[in-house]
Formats: structure tokens, sequence, C-alpha cells
């Protein structure tokens, strides 16, 4: 964190207000900061406050007479970013973790604006690429990450309280609480983070019992968006089958329950729970790191076990034509099987999700999803599961009838050690045209209603100079602009390969994601290539920084949406003038993961799965339910500017928080649209459906602190979860994402707790087909329903499933 003064130091100095409801959006605000933010130097002087309204926010101001944004430049506003803030602790600290080779690659950088590309370090970097060393194998006996969740989120607290809230009648504390950078617990902190917990059982992986499991006793668990805390009993690192086999045996033998965990990247409380077994399927060090190298880690460097291993199957009985199978480890990374199948260069997976830091056995557990309306989930694709069962047998489920269950069970069946998946197969790669696009709000997805369209987001007539296009008013805009909109938007999220949409809150534009594929491979490039992913990587990273400062916390929520949109739009194409339309072709794999080092920042996320209906009058997807649920969140970020949370208690606590004194601002990232099929799998949210609307809102830990999360995903849920399908009448049977933010919210008429909702109706037939499957598989092979529960569940299934 940074050192500062605190704001109460400078009685003069009031947080200034952000601008009112009309005037929220990015060129309104950035006029806002640019007129205010100094008042934040004397109290945070080691923030580089001039280079911020230098080099960052004056370069994104659009002229108005001319829609201008020549000196919108991403390179020179993240270079700006890092040189703003390359003073403050929370900086060094991450800066510190880095190897050498890294700190030049990123000095060079953010020191030789003009030159940067042709210095040593960097022609270096194009030629062989980037050569981070291994994680020191040492440091997979400590901790090595930031402060657990239950403590962070403590101390996060108590500055808050005092530094935000009361800093006019705490101000002596506040004073003694920072200069002591928080003394004794910081220390404690520091000192729990070097504590070796190894320890444990001694349980050999190798069959000639010379190889002992790695073991932690009373490891502190935190999953990556820090809303799941715990203390498993024991936490396994294995590297073979054989290892898991005989963790499950202990297991059996001591009457414990058994989870796994892999980047901990499910936000829900799918873990294990207080004294249970933890299998981690990644060293500890590697999930608890921050920054994550893998993205920039050369293939040779990255160390391959049992559960690491890819293979490809090219015949089989049951494969068709034109497709391979693929045996993959649950330990595979996504950055492993991306990086394999751009060698291959006949092989990929036809969809999948961005992240590359997440593991097969992460993105299966859960059914994930990616992006296309001729793709269902991940876990569709997977042909065979091998899974170690409640007695220690190493088991596999091929039926397709099984597989409905074991491809997409929540680790319910037993500890999964390989997946099989159904590869497209291509004589020669096939490759992906992406054609990424910022258009404004209204005509990448036109709202239904020309008037339900807050003020603040209505476009202001522009002339078309400089090579720029024009824009009309919104006065201008007919009914016919609103169907030509809405035509081009239906038609490509019916009919192409991959479609998703973003919209950075309080953005003029929203980032429009589509593509096709074609066979011609004229003009193929790498993308992103060598020098994008580290921009991308350091876009992550500095991400991370900022979000983890105390100036960062104490600006008001509108101004860190905008820093965070930003440096969000700054990376993604088009970089230069927000009206080009570029083309870039690259391969499959490279484009379902265009996004590198998304694990550097942490965020909070909640999605939901809404069925896309037939027209009662067409007969072809309704899209209009995907135009309201858009516009429903935009309107509602909007119309909570000036509200408080509901109810007297929730009221009660704001006073005590800093939202009384700004607008409120929840969604301090995206609002996010996939268009996706339905699914196979009975426990898959989009099961039934023949199209899905796959919608997700996203912010930053701080909204959380700020008590403004919560009570947003309330709202949300209320709105998407009330849809009608308009041929019959009913509600639609809209439902969460398993892996996402979704136990906190209460759903129905009833407003039951969201899992006793989902049980007792979103999932009433599904649960049994699920159970039914289950026990129709392990009779044959040797267990049964109850023996599931007692090994491999945890209080949320329990009550999900078996209650």
């Amino acid at each position: 964190m940074d050192s500062y003064i605190p704001i109460g130091d400078t009685p003069d100095t009031e947080i200034p207000k952000v601008p009112g409801v009309e005037a929220l959006q990015r060129d309104a605000i950035l006029k806002s900061m640019l007129a205010n933010i100094s008042s934040y130097e004397k109290s945070f002087p080691r923030v580089k406050v001039d280079v911020l309204k230098d080099k960052v926010l004056e370069k994104v101001l659009i002229a108005p007479e001319t829609n201008n944004d020549v000196n919108f430049n991403p390179e020179l506003q993240l270079r700006g970013f890092l040189q703003t803030f390359e003073d403050l602790p929370a900086y060094a600290e991450q800066f510190r973790v880095l190897d050498d080779r890294t700190k030049e690659q990123i000095s060079t950088f953010k020191d030789n604006a003009e030159n940067w590309k042709n210095t040593e370090i960097w022609k270096d970097t194009k030629e062989h690429g980037f050569l981070l060393p291994n994680i020191n194998p040492d440091v997979s006996h400590v901790l090595v990450t930031s402060p657990s969740v239950s403590s962070r989120s403590f101390l996060s607290r108590v500055e808050t309280w005092l530094l935000g809230t009361f800093v006019s009648v705490a101000k002596p504390l506040a004073l003694l609480f920072v200069k002591c950078k928080l003394g004794w617990a910081v220390r404690m902190l520091r000192k729990a983070q070097v504590t070796k917990y190894a320890g444990g059982p001694a349980i050999y992986e190798d069959k000639v019992n010379t190889k002992l499991v790695d073991v932690y006793s009373q490891m502190p668990f935190d999953n990556w968006g820090r809303s799941i805390n715990n203390k498993p009993k024991y936490t396994f690192v294995p590297t073979t089958v054989l290892g898991i086999q005989r963790i499950v045996k202990y297991a059996q033998q001591n009457n414990f329950r058994v989870r796994c965990s892999g980047y901990r990247h499910s936000w829900s409380d799918t873990f294990s729970q207080e004294n249970e077994i933890l299998i981690s399927l990644l060293p500890i060090a590697q999930v608890n790191t921050l920054p994550d190298p893998i993205s920039i880690l050369p293939t040779s460097t990255m160390d391959r076990t049992e559960l690491s291993t890819i293979e490809l199957i090219k015949e089989a009985p049951g494969i068709p034509p034109n497709k391979s199978w693929c045996r993959m480890g649950v330990a595979v990374t996504n950055e492993d099987f991306r990086r394999w199948a751009i060698r291959q260069k006949k092989w990929a997976l036809p969809v999948d999700v961005i992240l590359v830091e997440v593991t097969i056995g992460g993105v299966n557990g859960p059914i994930c999803h990616g992006a296309g309306a001729r793709h269902k989930t991940v876990s569709d694709y997977v042909r065979c599961v091998e899974y170690v069962d409640v007695n220690g047998v190493l088991q596999s489920v091929s039926e397709p009838e099984h597989l409905r269950a074991a491809a997409g069970c929540f680790g319910l069946l037993g500890v999964v050690t390989h997946i099989t998946f159904e590869l497209d197969y291509f004589e020669e790669m096939t490759y992906a045209e992406l054609k990424p696009l910022k258009k404004p709000v209204a005509e990448a997805i036109p709202p239904i209603d020309k008037n339900a369209i807050p003020e603040a987001l209505r476009t202001k007539p522009q002339k078309g100079v400089n090579g720029h296009k024009a824009i009309k008013g919104w006065d201008e805009i007919t009914e016919k602009d609103l169907k030509d909109w809405k035509d081009s938007f239906v038609e490509r999220a019916a009919n192409d390969y991959y479609s998703e949409w973003f919209w950075f809150t309080y953005q003029q534009r929203v980032w429009v994601n589509i593509w096709n594929t074609t066979t011609d491979s004229e003009n193929y490039e790498e993308y992103p290539n060598a020098v994008d992913t580290f921009l991308q990587w350091l876009h992550g990273w500095m991400g991370g920084v900022i979000t983890d400062t105390y100036f960062f916390q104490a600006l008001p929520g509108a101004w860190q949406t905008q820093m965070l949109a930003t440096l969000g739009m700054a990376v993604l194409p088009p970089v230069v003038r927000e009206d080009n339309e570029p083309t870039y072709k690259t391969m499959i794999p490279d484009a379902l993961h265009f996004r590198r080092g998304i694990q550097n920042m942490r965020v909070r996320d909640m999605e939901f799965q809404i069925p896309i209906p037939d027209s009662p009058v067409s007969g072809k997807p309704d899209f209009e339910v995907v135009q309201r649920a858009w516009w429903d969140v935009i309107n509602l970020v909007y119309d909570l500017v000036d509200k408080k949370p509901r109810g007297f208690w929730k009221g009660f606590k704001n006073l005590f928080s800093r939202a009384h004194r700004e607008a409120r601002t929840p969604m301090r990232l995206t609002l996010e649209l996939r268009i996706m099929n339905g699914s196979n799998l009975h426990m898959a949210p989009q099961a039934g459906n023949n199209l899905t609307a796959s919608m997700e809102v996203l912010t930053i830990p701080d909204a959380h602190y700020d008590r403004e999360w919560e009570d947003f995903m309330q709202l949300v849920s209320d709105k998407w979860m009330n849809y009608i399908d308009q041929s019959t009448g009913m509600v639609l049977n809209t439902r969460p994402h398993w892996a996402k933010e979704w136990e906190s919210v209460k759903m129905g008429p009833k407003q039951l707790d969201a899992w006793k909702y989902l049980r007792d109706n979103s999932y009433k037939d599904a649960i049994v087909d699920f159970k039914k499957t289950l026990t129709d598989f392990g009779k044959s092979q040797g267990w049964e329903l109850k023996e599931l529960q007692a090994r491999f569940s945890n209080k949320l299934w329990d009550k999900m499933i078996y209650s």
C-alpha cells in the first residue's frame, strides 16, 4: 500500500463530488478528474498526479467538434500509469517479485517513450520471447501471496472507516494508524506469509514409496476473488494418480471429505471446508502469487506431471469424421493447451473461456463456456471422464448418457484426474478473422425504446472529419436507425462463430468482439504478438497494483471506474482511433484466448444464463429479451447514482461509508454479453435452451468494501430473473453460472435463499435426473450416492443436491 497523509490533514480540501447523473460519461468524468484530482497531491505525495493528468487523463479526451482522438495512444497511457505509481510501495512490492530480466523489460518500456522497441532487451525479446525463470521450488512450502481475505478485508474495513468516513472526527487516530503503517498487524501478516505449513500425513505418490505428496496442515485458503476463505485440515498437492488414490483412501479411513481446487477462480463456495481435505492441482506458490507469469513463460520452463499431460487420440471407436479426441490431465492450464494447439496446427477446441490462467479441471467442473450461437458449454465436448472414486479406485465414464452427469459434476463424482475432449480437426489449421469494433453504446445493442437511454449516453452530433465517421445527435436518431442497428446486432449474434460485447461503465462506446473462421491463411499473424502479450500482461499487472493502493481506494467510485475503463479500453483493439475497423487473422486458439494476464487483477463477478425464447410472431429467436437485459443493467447503473442501499439496516450502515457523499458506483468494471447455445448436461444453467444470453457484471473488491456490490447484485438478479416468454406467458428459467457469485442473492417471488430457490424450482427436475444418472452407473462401479455425499460433498452441495 502507498504511504500518505490522511485527507483529514488538509482541512481545506474536501473530496470532490463527481458530476450529476447527466454528466456521468467518459469526457465529463475525465474533466472532473482533471479539475479536482490535484487536491489529492498533499494527501498522497508519492503519487505523480501531474503525470496522471498529462499522460493519461488528458490524452483520452476527444475534441467534441471533430471527434478527434488522435492523441489517444495505449502505449503512452500504460506508460503514464507506470510512471504515476512507480514510487508507491504497492508498485515496489509487486515489482520486487519479478526476475531481473522482466524488471528490465518493464523499466525500459516505462522510461524510453520513443525507442523502447529498438533497445537491446526488446530486440532480444522479439527474437526469443519471454524468458522468466521457474517459480522457486523452495517457495512451494510458504505463502507468498497477499494477506488472507479474512485479515485483508478486516484491515481494509478499518482503513476505509478511519480514512474515508470519520476523517474529521477521527483525524488523530487515523494519522496514528497510518504512520504506524498498521504496525504490529502488518508485521504479523508478513510473518504469516512466510510461515511454513508443511507437515501432515505421510502419503507416498509413487509405487516404490520414495516420493511423498506435498502436504500442508491448517493452511488458510482464499479463493482468487477473495469471496471465500476457510482453513482445511490438510492441503495436499499430488502430482500422480496414485497419490490421489492414496489421499482418498486416507480420507475414507479417517472420515474426511475431499474437494479440489485449481487456480481458485470460482467465487461460489464450491471448495473444501473447515477441517476437511483440499487437493490443490497446482503448486501453492503458483496459485497464490501475483503477478502470475505463465502467459509469458517459455514452454520449456513449465513443469510436467502425470496430471498435466496432453495426449492426442486420432483413432478410436466413436470418433466422428473430422474430429479427434484429446486426453488431458486436470492440471493442464488453458495456456498449456493453447500452446500445444498452436504447435500442432490441426486440432482445436471450438470453444473455451478467455482466461489462460485456469486449469482444464477448473473449466470443466463448474460447467464453464465460451461464446457463439452454435457452441454449447465446454463440458458438452467431454467424451470421457477418469476419476478416483470413494474407494480410491480409478474409474472412467464414457457412455453419452452417463456423461450428462459426469462431465459437469462439480467434484461430486470423485477426484477427476483426466478428461478427454472432442476437438475439431483441420487438414490445415482454420483461422479466425477478428473484426473488433468500438461502437456507440446504442448502436452496438440498441434499446427497445429510444427514450429508455440515460441522458449521459445520448450521442452528440460530431462531424466526419480527419478520417472519422460522422455521428448523429440523439435527436436525429430515427426508428429506422434503431431497427437497422437491431438487425445488425441480431445477425451477428445469431450467426457469427464467436460474439461478445463489453460495456465499461459510463463509457460512450461498447467493445464488440465478433469473428468468423476462414481457411485462407494469407496475412496470418500471431495475435497477440510478443509485444502485445507483454502490454496485456502489464495492463493486468498495473490494474492489480493500482486497485491495491490507498490513493485509488480514496477516489470516488466514478473516478475509479473511469481510470479502469481508460486502462482497459487502451489495450482492446482498435487501439488508435476508436472508429477504426481493423482485421486480424490468427489461429483459433489465439482468438479464443485473446487476452493474457487477466489473473493479475482480482475482480468480483456475477453471471446469469438467460434463455432466448422464440418469438410467437416470427418463430425465430426473440432477441428483445437480450436488449432488455442489457439496458436494464445500464439504466440501473445510472438510476442508482443518487440512491442508497435498500432497507433500514443497509441505510444505517451506509451512513458510515464514504458512499453517503458521492455517486454510488457498484459496477466499476464491465457489463458483458456472450451469445451461446444450450447444453445437454443435466446441471448446466443453459440446459433446455435453444439459445442463451450469458450476461455478467464485474466490479473491483473496493465496491464490496464500500458496501455497494451485494445490493447491486440483488437488483440485477431481480431484473434478470423476471423476464417472460411471450409464447407461453411463463417466467424464463434464468439461472446463475455455478462458479460466479450468486449465493447471497434472494430469488423468486418469495425471495428465497438462492440455493433453496434453485433446488426447488430452477433445477427441481434436473437434480432428480442428475442423481438418477449417477446412481445408474454407480451400481456397476461399486459405490452409492450416499457414499459420494459423505466423501466428496460440502455444505453447499449438501443443501443443493442431497437435502
